[in-house]
């Protein structure tokens, strides 16, 4: 039976950080798995590599038995459209300003300057928190 999600030596670096040091999973059609670690440990990061948000530095990805390693664009499309994701606090965009973040909740997703959006809903960016006006 092919494997709904299977990871074969997957590496992930980012600097001199090893992030995932040759990860060996397979995942099972109708099984859970929870993946379960201390911050920092990789688990957002492997399961991106999945999504291809990120691309692993080394090792193979396969979902239903098609490898998707480096699928990028419209060529991922149908692999995309058999997930469904929900990250915790932001994970996601861990890696935009908090500003931008902020901005995206009244932009529809759309990126943009959010201190005109803060304005118009009365709120103030100081000292690192958010203060109502």
């Amino acid at each position: 039976m092919t494997a709904k999600i299977q990871l074969i030596g997957v590496k992930k670096s980012f600097g001199s950080k090893q992030v995932l040091n040759g990860i060996d999973l397979t995942i099972e059609k109708g099984s859970s798995l929870v993946v379960i670690g201390g911050s920092g440990t990789g688990k957002s990061v492997m399961i991106k590599c999945v999504l291809g948000i990120i691309t692993p530095d080394e090792g193979t990805i396969l979902v239903d038995g098609q490898d998707v390693t480096h699928l990028r664009g419209s060529a991922r499309e149908p692999v995309m459209k058999k997930f469904g994701m929900l990250f915790q606090g932001g994970a996601l965009f861990d890696s935009l300003p908090v500003m931008k973040k902020f901005g995206m909740l009244f932009q529809g997703g759309a990126l943009f300057d959010s201190l005109p959006v803060m304005k118009k809903f009365g709120m103030l960016f100081q000292g690192g928190a958010l203060f109502d006006s």
